[in-house]
């Protein structure tokens, strides 16, 4: 039977995506005794009885808003197999996570085949296949009084869209295929494409983006939202007669095709397997048809939804080249993730030096000023300054703010406003040598401990010098637990910007290299400003 909870929120594919998954337990699956009872009514046995001399435990997460339909068709499949499953819904932010820990699913129901490979290769996994499709959701614009949507790129770029990130659901991958599509037809460039997507990444991380269809069906104002089919007929049935209307492009659409995907391990890989068929076997009942219809769910043919909800018939784009798709959609997710930063700042005393007539401290606060301006309001920022006993005697680094949302407030006072004041206090206490292989390691376990997978997270070190502190672990000892601590679910690359000559350049590129980071040097101090927006951007350049 299955059990459903939500979860705290804290590839390499065979050449068909369509594999039939192993049989080896048919039989099992298939077992369930029907016992006649007084007055013909028919009873069907669950696993827990005689009829099956094992009942394994399966473990499930469903990404996204899938858990209940999956959990349903859970309950079924484990009313007439020998499985108990049990069903977690996974916000899309945690997947990577959750498939690294110790009690990893042994399987996931995900929004698309691409979020499958995408995962897969960020985590180094070699899962054997995509399993079967259990529906499919075209993708649509809603809103209130909708503009003609002549294309995906157009629609991209349009400046009222609201949409959530590849974060939180697979849909605006989905327009980011629709848009590609476009390219490979020769209907836009690649620049022009990566343009488009770079100015939505940028409109979605500075405001609210998420579509509300209840808000835009009591405004007046005209407004247009990316939803799944799935979610604007649920919104309907709820609320018939709202002023909201649905579309796609004239190019056509592109569907949410819901995959599972067996991620067990280890000798749990061939039951999972046997799980799968029992739980797609369910969608060829009738009680099945009517789990997935009431879940306004098409089925994996695209057949329209009855009773006239959701779009009817709708045409589809021409699929792009897979590595094409997966290309694009890690770049998109790279850059709409909200960034989450600690930023580490050398006030040891070589910062007082003079660089065209002013010090190299008065430099890097302008540059760190001007860079507040310029974070997304969804940033969250925290602030270490390091030196010789900076923390405390035999401790280089000390924190000046913790990680903070800097569009909050602290105590009455705007957290940027609190930054702000933090730097110019911090860049005007210039004392000590350079603790730089200490601090390096700490801030790194800072924001791994404190890590949160909606974000991306990350570590910008600035200094001009090198490691002056003779009782610290040395430069090999560094990398050498960077490397161990790094973990392909827990992304952190540590950014680190030299500021003049001084900086001991090789070292720096050692440290970013360990942990997927970039180097950066700003030979000329009055380059600093310039050279940390870089840094500030280079979050997506390895995606």
């Amino acid at each position: 039977m299955g059990q459903h909870h939500t979860a705290s929120a804290p590839a390499v594919d065979r050449p068909s995506e369509h594999p039939t998954p192993r049989r080896g337990l048919r039989t099992a699956v298939a077992a369930g005794l029907v016992v006649v009872l007084a007055g013909g009514v028919y009873a069907v046995w669950d696993a827990k009885h005689s009829g099956c001399g094992d009942v394994r435990d399966v473990s499930v997460i469903a990404e996204g808003d899938l858990g209940d339909y999956v959990t349903q068709l859970a309950d079924q499949a484990g009313q007439n197999s020998c499985f108990k499953y049990t069903v977690e819904a996974v916000p899309a932010s945690h997947v990577n996570e959750r498939l690294t820990q110790a009690d990893a699913p042994d399987i996931w129901v995900a929004e698309s085949p691409s979020r499958v490979r995408q995962v897969a290769n960020t985590l180094g996994r070699t899962w054997s296949d995509i399993g079967p499709s259990i529906g499919t959701s075209p993708i649509l614009v809603a809103g209130h009084a909708l503009p003609d949507l002549p294309s995906w790129s157009a629609i991209m770029t349009m400046p009222k869209l609201r949409v959530d990130p590849p974060a939180k659901s697979d849909v605006s991958n989905a327009a980011v295929i629709g848009a590609l599509s476009e390219m490979e037809a020769g209907k836009m460039t690649h620049q022009q494409l990566i343009d488009a997507l770079t100015t939505r990444a940028l409109r979605m991380n500075d405001e609210d983006g998420a579509p509300d269809l209840k808000a835009m069906a009591a405004s007046d104002e005209p407004s247009l939202a990316l939803a799944s089919e799935r979610t604007y007929a649920k919104f309907k049935d709820a609320n018939p007669d709202a002023a909201v209307d649905a579309k796609i492009p004239a190019n056509g659409t592109v569907n949410l095709d819901y995959r599972i995907a067996n991620v067990a391990q280890g000798d749990r890989h061939g039951p999972a397997d046997d799980a799968i068929v029992a739980l797609t076997d369910v969608l060829k009942t009738d009680e099945g048809k009517r789990i997935q219809q009431a879940a306004d769910i098409r089925p994996a043919d695209g057949t329209p939804l009855p009773d006239k909800a959701g779009l009817g018939t709708v045409p589809l784009v021409k699929q792009p080249a897979r590595e094409f798709v997966d290309n694009i959609q890690r770049k998109w997710t790279a850059l709409t993730l909200p960034i989450r930063t600690l930023v580490v700042q050398d006030v040891s005393g070589s910062m007082k030096r003079q660089a065209g007539g002013r010090s190299r401290a008065d430099l890097l606060r302008d540059a760190s000023v001007l860079g507040l301006t310029k974070f997304p309001r969804n940033t969250e920022l925290g602030y270490w300054v390091f030196s010789s006993d900076r923390g405390g005697p035999g401790i280089p680094y000390k924190e000046v703010m913790p990680i903070v949302p800097i569009a909050g407030n602290t105590d009455g006072t705007s957290n940027r406003q609190l930054f702000s004041a933090a730097i110019n206090s911090s860049l005007s206490d210039l004392h000590g040598g350079t603790g730089l292989y200490d601090t390096a390691l700490a801030a790194f376990k800072a924001v791994y401990d404190s890590y949160d997978p909606a974000f991306s997270n990350s570590v910008i070190l600035m200094t001009d010098g090198r490691n002056e502190v003779s009782k610290s672990i040395t430069l090999d000892q560094l990398v050498s637990q960077l490397t161990i601590l790094k973990n392909p679910a827990r992304r952190i690359p540590i950014i680190t910007i030299g500021i003049s000559e001084d900086a001991d350049v090789d070292a720096l590129k050692k440290i970013s290299d360990a942990t997927g980071g970039k180097s950066f040097v700003a030979r000329d101090p009055n380059d600093i400003a310039l050279i940390l927006l870089q840094a500030v951007a280079s979050r997506s350049d390895d995606a």
